[in-house]
């Protein structure tokens, strides 16, 4: 049985002819979204695949969205193109996920190819306290034996310090790195939410999957080496992508106390960036804290009239828990 794959790329043509290759080797049709300079989508048409060029940039999801509506298989394989497959793994999670009609969505693990190791592609909801660790540079502590230890211990950060589960697990959140989905469960909740533009977009689907009674399976077979952060132009720009992503998520989801604590920690991480980019300060406070308090407040206005029994005003794609 084949699986298609949908490719969104960036500027990635010196990756995307290996990607196409071995994209071929799971049977199904390639689709390429370029969201570039189109020189991947002209590699693509030249190598039989389909080819799809939005010089616009709408965002990961959205070509994802876009990409998957041009495939015809049950199973789809959604991939960065400096995700790097190991296609007989990537079949095998197919053939898995194929048998278990209860799930949504599978990934194996994602080695980081700098690194060598396993990056934190699935497992536990990402939450506030997740956001004030990365913000202090917690993640440095998990090199020492005994605290790896304790964080085995700890539901919320057990998936940081063992990131190879012992067999199929259920987790709550799968990176959308090389990632294999059900086409009836994604089309099922809409897809990505193409308000998302870069990171953040795979933990909303991820909790309205869960939300309307799918389960996420991570698999201790790896499924791709991957070169991280190859559609950013620096570091720090990667970093703030991150943190205008994930607090977007958490501005439709979290209250009280808990977005109290995400709103610090983004603080904290952006007074650091700011001190070793300050050109680029403003920037990436709008990025990192001012975009998402501002959907905080729409959610806010949204949540009032609820609770008060009205429809209240429509927000569009706002997913309101």
């Amino acid at each position: 049985m084949t699986v298609d794959t949908v490719l969104v790329a960036y500027n990635s043509q010196d990756m995307i002819g290996r990607a196409l290759d071995l994209a071929g080797q799971l049977g199904g049709r390639a689709v390429v979204v370029d969201h570039g300079d189109g020189a991947s989508a002209v590699i693509a048409a030249t190598r039989g695949a389909i080819a799809i060029h939005d010089p616009s940039n709408p965002g990961f999801g959205t070509g994802q969205n876009r990409g998957l509506s041009f495939t015809d298989s049950d199973i789809v394989l959604l991939c960065n193109p400096d995700a790097e497959i190991l296609p007989e793994a990537v079949q095998a999670g197919a053939a898995l996920l194929r048998g278990r009609p209860d799930v949504a969505a599978l990934q194996g693990v994602i080695v980081n190819r700098l690194t060598g190791r396993p990056e934190r592609s699935a497992g536990v909801e990402v939450g506030p306290v997740h956001l004030m660790g990365r913000a202090i540079g917690a993640k440095g502590l998990l090199r020492s034996p005994w605290v790896a230890s304790v964080a085995r211990r700890t539901s919320t950060l057990q998936d940081h310090a063992q990131r190879i589960p012992d067999g199929p697990q259920e987790v709550d959140t799968l990176a959308a790195t090389a990632v294999l989905v059900r086409r009836s469960a994604f089309e099922a909740v809409g897809g990505f939410d193409e308000t998302y533009f870069l990171y953040g977009e795979d933990l909303d689907l991820s909790n309205r999957l869960r939300r309307a009674g799918w389960k996420l399976l991570s698999v201790p077979e790896v499924f791709a080496v991957h070169t991280s952060g190859g559609s950013a132009d620096s570091d720090w720009q990667r970093e703030a992508n991150w943190w205008k992503g994930t607090m977007q998520f958490g501005a439709t989801r979290w209250t009280g106390a808990a977005w109290s604590l995400a709103v610090s920690a983004a603080a904290i991480r952006w007074a650091r960036l700011a001190v070793r980019h300050p050109r680029h300060a403003t920037a990436t406070f709008s990025a990192m804290v001012g975009d998402g308090l501002r959907r905080h407040r729409a959610v806010a206005a949204y949540r009032r009239p609820l609770l008060a029994g009205s429809t209240g005003p429509d927000h569009g794609s706002i997913h309101v828990s």
